[in-house]
């Protein structure tokens, strides 16, 4: 894994909060809740910004609250912006969105063929009620996943990296020949899946929400009580939102959550291809 030069990753932390910073102007505009979410509420807390090593920032938001951004952000955004979600986006990978600054590229390898923006981008993630109910809960959640699964294979043919081994190989064949067989379903049909289950226990007064877009089920799990009400904290120059009982959520997610990882662990995640277009020229 190649890492980041010092002043490629610092660009890369000022260009995104360029963008968290349009996020929260549009919130503000629109009377819109959101909060940082793992590892830039980590930041946030520990760092009062940015983890050192840390390259993305991530936001969520109630899914009334992620409607109505994407509802109002086209009317508002800069010229320098471009929101990505799967109703904006034909080609769009993702079933949540991104705020991309344009005329920039961040591309992992899974993406590298596909004909859509990929610039530096910050991750806006919905959250929706989730079944106090245990079994319920888990078959939501294999619902949402399963279809999941299965947009993410029709549109992207090949695996997160380059095969290394005959193993690897054969599995990047036999992910091409699932994906050509999945774009014989509508993009629509799957969409409309994991959005039906998603929002399937919404106004149902559930004691907690979680972002059912990742992979393993209530790493984004956060009780009501503990989320609200939302609280006001220093991240680098700007102020932003957090769960209320920060410390629960952190000691939820992290355990020692002041407590430094190893030094190993301290890396960031390069993607395939990296372009700061002309805010890199800018910088020197």
């Amino acid at each position: 894994m190649i890492n980041y030069s010092a002043d490629e990753l610092d660009m890369i932390q000022k260009l995104e909060l360029k963008i968290l910073k349009e996020i929260i102007r549009i919130c503000k505009k629109e009377k819109i809740e959101y909060f940082l979410i793992g590892g830039s509420a980590l930041g946030a807390i520990r760092h009062e910004g940015f983890i050192p090593w840390d390259d993305d920032i991530d936001v969520g938001m109630t899914r009334e609250n992620y409607d109505n951004f994407l509802r109002v952000a086209e009317q508002y955004l800069g010229e320098e912006f471009y929101l990505q979600s799967p109703s904006s986006d034909r080609k769009s990978p993702y079933s949540y969105s991104k705020l991309m600054l344009k005329e920039t590229l961040f591309l992992e390898y899974a993406q590298r063929n596909l004909k859509t923006q990929s610039g530096i981008y910050v991750d806006i993630f919905p959250f929706d009620e989730v079944p106090d109910n245990e079994s319920e809960n888990e078959r939501q959640f294999k619902a949402v996943q399963f279809y999941k699964k299965l947009y993410v294979m029709r549109m992207l043919p090949t695996v997160s990296k380059a095969p290394e081994n005959l193993i690897q190989g054969l599995k990047a064949i036999l992910r091409r020949c699932i994906h050509y067989s999945l774009r014989l379903i509508p993009k629509s049909l799957i969409l409309k899946k994991i959005d039906q289950f998603s929002r399937l226990y919404n106004g149902t007064n559930q004691s907690a929400l979680a972002c059912l877009d990742f992979p393993v089920r209530n790493v984004e799990y956060v009780l009501k009580t503990t989320l609200y009400p939302l609280i006001e904290h220093k991240f680098e120059e700007i102020t932003i939102l957090l769960p209320g009982d920060f410390h629960q959520y952190l000691t939820t997610h992290y355990g020692e959550y002041m407590k430094l990882p190893p030094l190993e662990e301290r890396v960031g995640h390069r993607p395939y291809l990296i372009d700061l277009g002309t805010y890199g020229k800018e910088e020197k």
